[in-house]
């Protein structure tokens, strides 16, 4: 059983699942990673852990999970997984507008981040989402952002 990498209070503002997080608990090839994804989402649905997802990271792990990995998910699992989180109460999920794509830009262009990753930050900022959890450091940039790797 994998430790408890990640806790993030019932009571405070859920932390945002990057989209290799959800990915790598889909893709039992990557291992240790897998493990730690996968006990890590299944906080939530037994109830320990809120989280934040944005509408963008539902669409890359459908794209990632289906035609990026060695043996890609099926398309009625990942269906079946969007409609639990879209349904379940511990996951929030989080849309943008044209307004948060203008203040992409800015983020982009101010914290040097690649158009995607200032679209998380942006949704994230307009949301009051301050944690994301994800292996990837550039989120570091943005000073609003709290990077949690649950791999470290």
């Amino acid at each position: 059983m994998v430790s408890d990498p990640v806790r993030i209070s019932m009571t405070e503002s859920p932390a945002l699942i990057d989209t290799n997080i959800l990915v790598y608990a889909f893709d039992a090839d990557s291992g240790r990673k897998y493990s730690i994804a996968k006990e890590l989402i299944g906080r939530s649905w037994r109830g320990k852990e809120r989280y934040a997802v944005s509408i963008q990271n539902l669409a890359e792990f459908s794209v990632v999970v289906r035609e990026k990995v060695a043996h890609p998910v099926p398309s009625e699992d990942i269906r079946q997984f969007l409609s639990l989180v879209m349904r379940f109460h511990d996951w929030q999920v989080l849309g943008y507008s044209v307004k948060t794509i203008i203040r992409t830009h800015e983020i982009r262009d101010e914290y040097h981040l690649h158009f995607w990753d200032a679209l998380l930050a942006a949704t994230m900022e307009e949301n009051a989402v301050r944690t994301i959890i994800s292996e990837d450091a550039h989120f570091r940039n943005v000073p609003w952002i709290t990077v949690q790797n649950p791999f470290a």
